[in-house]
């Protein structure tokens, strides 16, 4: 173990930075030293890729140690799922760590997993065609993805689960069973993630100025989209931020003047007090 040198320290936040994923909405990948926490354990993991390689190193958040660093082929940054600047890729107990492409290809998307203890790499994989992270399940074994289904400036998409153990994609694309034909589209904003790992609730705001809050299961791969009552600028939207209140059982939309919104995250309800 050692701390980190001054050195090592500027080419971090030279290198820091997002790398924005071509053909759609997606925030890209963060590189550099803001990373992704693991909060239960004071680890900062982060990555700095070079020309054909990308060296991940944990750090511990109380002093700037380094506990542990690996080298994996090509270049991989940290997955933002936001672009309110949330980072994910860690399971939620801590153990797994995927990073994604950073030049994402049309012919092709490729993510690499990590054991964080020992930090070592699993496998790396490719899936065919435009695709980003989008979280993880809680036991790790399983990661959700974005699939873009066409280009330019507003392309479709859908939510699919990937097999960590394979690679490959499980079933077909998970939508909300209410509304099965509903395409999804617009660009995230906001993420928020229940205690336990399971949901991930995602803010996303359509050009025509609507927006929707995007709740999927992680443990169980289902999704329910909820839309909000509100027809605003797509500017506005993306000042909204989400967090839990109520042990996990209100999801609040808020902004600088204050509460917008709430979504009762058992029936999906939602409460609205001001347009932002």
């Amino acid at each position: 173990m050692f701390r980190l040198a001054p050195l090592f320290l500027v080419s971090l936040a030279l290198v820091s930075g997002s790398a924005a994923a071509g053909g759609g909405p997606a925030p890209g990948v963060l590189t550099g030293w803001d990373g992704v926490v693991d909060r239960s354990h004071g680890v900062r993991y982060v990555a700095m890729p070079a020309a054909r390689t990308t060296t991940v190193a944990a750090v511990r958040t109380s002093d700037a140690r380094v506990l542990r660093y690996a080298t994996v082929s090509g270049a991989f940054g940290v997955p933002l799922v936001a672009f309110d600047g949330t980072a994910e890729g860690l399971s939620h107990d801590g153990q797994t760590l995927v990073l994604a492409d950073i030049g994402v290809q049309a012919a092709g998307t490729k993510f690499t997993v990590l054991r964080t203890k020992p930090l070592r790499r699993l496998k790396t994989f490719a899936l065919p065609g435009r695709w980003s992270f989008d979280a993880l399940a809680p036991d790790g074994r399983t990661m959700y993805a974005i699939q873009y289904l066409t280009t330019g400036p507003n392309p479709r998409y859908s939510v699919r689960a990937v097999s960590l153990a394979t690679g490959k994609p499980i079933g077909s694309a998970i939508v909300d069973k209410r509304e099965p034909d509903e395409e999804m589209n617009g660009a995230p904003w906001a993420r928020a993630r229940s205690s336990n790992g399971a949901w991930a609730y995602t803010l996303y705001a359509k050009p025509a100025g609507t927006g929707f809050v995007h709740a999927l299961d992680t443990a169980h791969r289902a999704a329910f989209c909820i839309d909000l009552p509100w027809h605003s600028t797509q500017q506005a939207l993306a000042s909204v931020r989400l967090s839990l209140a109520d042990g996990g059982r209100s999801l609040v939309l808020s902004n600088r003047a204050g509460r917008l919104a709430t979504v009762d995250t058992q029936t999906f309800k939602v409460t609205a007090f001001a347009k932002p």
